[in-house]
């Protein structure tokens, strides 16, 4: 980690790595091959899983949710592994969810980065996940209003990793991670309708077909 040592330069290097690998844009790839729809332009304009299961199809987009959850996850994983720096691993973690929400391959747009997230928190520490589930369902009840529900899982999950390992580090990740994914959703606030229902399949055969006509 010193200046001016390989291993400086790998550090950064897996970190550049990390951000290019997040910001593949997988779901719009899979929109774009299953039906020919390019996401930046139906639904809510926005090139991410949520899009993708709304408006394409549920089982490519919970594909697309995997793929967008192994972003986050291999890119902590791996860095760990290979250089044994918590935080090298946190920054390349960082650096593919700001890959994915400002893909150079679209032009510096890109998805909302929950599920890289969760993939990175995932990877961190499986429990975190309790913790960001509970921030956040906590803040969508009470407010219904998913950039505060953001807000309160991000808090929550740096909140129990500083307690639960005692290192300063995860609050230094918690504002890292408020940094990349607040800016997309100012002026774009999700809120949750009263009657909010998820769309129903008829067959095992629309979990393929495309919604867009």
């Amino acid at each position: 980690m010193f200046m001016g040592s390989p291993e400086l330069f790998r550090n950064i290097g897996l970190i550049i790595i990390c951000n290019f690998i997040g910001a593949i844009p997988f779901c719009n790839i899979i929109a774009k091959i299953h039906s020919n729809k390019d996401l930046r332009e139906i639904g809510d304009k926005n090139p991410g899983s949520w899009n993708l299961i709304f408006n394409v199809s549920k089982f490519w987009g919970s594909l697309g949710v995997i793929l967008d959850i192994l972003k986050g996850f291999l890119s902590y994983f791996l860095v760990l592994k290979i250089t044994g720096f918590e935080i090298v691993a946190i920054l390349a973690g960082c650096a593919a969810i700001a890959g994915h929400n400002y893909s150079p391959y679209l032009k510096f747009s890109g998805g909302k980065g929950i599920a890289s997230t969760i993939g990175f928190l995932l990877a961190i520490h499986p429990l975190t996940i309790i913790a960001f589930g509970i921030g956040i369902l906590s803040a969508l009840f009470s407010v219904r209003n998913m950039i505060w529900g953001v807000i309160s899982g991000i808090v929550a999950s740096s909140i129990f990793l500083w307690l639960f390992k005692s290192s300063p580090v995860y609050l230094i990740a918690g504002i890292l991670l408020l940094m990349i994914i607040i800016p997309k959703y100012i002026n774009r606030s999700i809120t949750i309708p009263h009657n909010f229902k998820f769309r129903k399949e008829k067959s095992v055969k629309d979990l393929f077909t495309p919604k867009i006509r």
